[in-house]
């Protein structure tokens, strides 16, 4: 007998050493903590043709296939800065590299400017930019930033916005410390994803994996709400088991923060908006293989179109002419920045987004402009950063 409960579901995520070759995720390690797992096998049928002597088809023959895991996961961090969030492995299969600054980067800086900072001889000489940047001391003090460009060499830091009050060589500073992911084309990673179907009564669990998977990530957010991340995850399919119950997921503790109280800045001024979305746009692919039990190689991601769209609140056309701009293609950064706590906070930087409508948008009798939007590349399209 079997007692199958939607809420028992356990789902687990690894990245594979060798894509296509199970990883073996454990509950104890590799449980993410997600909303409305699906399992969606897509087999493909052939239909024959043969004269029978009747009217009546003869039976499909079930040929190969592919299947798709796909779950909703709260924007959150893992609790820790500089510690990876526990929805990483999906992040990853979303060919989105990783790069991690394990500790805040902190000094004095050696001068400022209206859209700059000079970090101190001794700071990192990796790739700062999409890393968040707060002034602690002296002129200017208590200013949040996102890096837009760093000289390794002259320490130079480009940000957005333009500071409130520049900075100078008596500012102190800290870079956060984070995990950055940055849309990557080599180098990609697949992941292995397990969906249990616990069994809440006596008997086995149903397993279902997922192999050499590669997703598609998107994500929306609104105002005064937590932000979900949508991941649909496409690889090759396994048939079900029957295995025992696993053990209990360990998840982290961190709970999601609402979009409030955030930095949140349109082509360098304040927006205030309703609802923001974005669509990572990854193409996936799987190349045949005869080879593979249902005749499919691990998934790729092979394309790319990242867009968006944003609702902010009507001004003049003096203050932000969204069809002149569009028509001129004209693009524009954005910045969202929210969460209390560090660990918990989360950073979307788009150095360059282009207008593709311009529609308008009743938000309870405000006016708003309805703005969708693509990315605009190659410059790494999207900097979205856990610190």
């Amino acid at each position: 007998m079997g007692d199958f409960l939607i809420k028992n579901r356990l789902v687990l995520a690894k990245e594979e050493t060798t894509s296509g070759t199970d990883a073996s995720p454990t509950p104890s390690a590799n449980a993410v903590l997600c909303e409305e797992p699906r399992v969606a096998p897509n087999m493909e049928l052939e239909r024959t043709n043969e004269v029978t002597g009747s009217l009546d088809s003869m039976q499909s023959i079930v040929g190969g296939g592919y299947v798709e895991h796909s779950q909703r996961i709260f924007a959150k961090g893992s609790g820790t800065p500089g510690t990876a969030p526990e929805m990483d492995p999906y992040l990853k299969a979303g060919a989105l590299g990783l790069t991690t600054l394990a500790a805040a980067s902190t000094g004095t800086a050696q001068a400022g400017a209206a859209a700059a900072i000079t970090l101190a001889v001794g700071a990192p000489s990796t790739d700062l930019k999409g890393f968040v940047i707060v002034t602690t001391g002296g002129t200017g003090s208590g200013q949040t930033r996102v890096i837009t460009a760093y000289d390794t060499t002259t320490k130079v830091a480009d940000v957005y916005p333009d500071w409130d009050t520049e900075p100078d060589a008596t500012t102190t500073y800290s870079v956060k410390a984070g995990n950055l992911y940055v849309p990557a084309s080599t180098a990609l990673k697949t992941i292995t994803s397990y969906v249990y179907q616990k069994n809440s009564s006596t008997g086995n669990a149903i397993l279902k994996k997922l192999l050499g998977g590669a997703a598609n990530i998107a994500f929306a957010v609104q105002t005064r709400q937590t932000g979900r991340f949508t991941f649909t995850v496409r690889g090759m399919l396994s048939d079900p088991e029957d295995v025992a119950n696993p053990a209990a997921g360990v998840f982290d503790a961190t709970r999601p923060r609402p979009l409030r109280d955030a930095d949140a800045f349109l082509d360098g001024t304040r927006v205030c908006f309703r609802n923001f979305t974005l669509d990572w746009g990854n193409v996936l692919t799987q190349a045949d293989c005869p080879g593979a039990i249902y005749g499919y190689d691990p998934a790729r991601v092979t394309d790319r179109r990242p867009t968006g769209r944003i609702n902010p609140q009507m001004k003049t056309l003096s203050e932000r002419n969204a069809w002149a701009d569009m028509v001129a293609g004209t693009t524009k950064p954005i910045w969202l920045n929210w969460g209390e706590v560090d660990g918990n906070r989360i950073s979307i930087f788009i150095p360059a987004i282009a207008y593709t409508g311009n529609e308008e948008e009743d938000l309870d009798g405000i006016a708003a402009d309805g703005l969708p939007f693509e990315a605009v590349g190659p410059d790494s399209w999207i900097y979205l950063l856990f610190w």
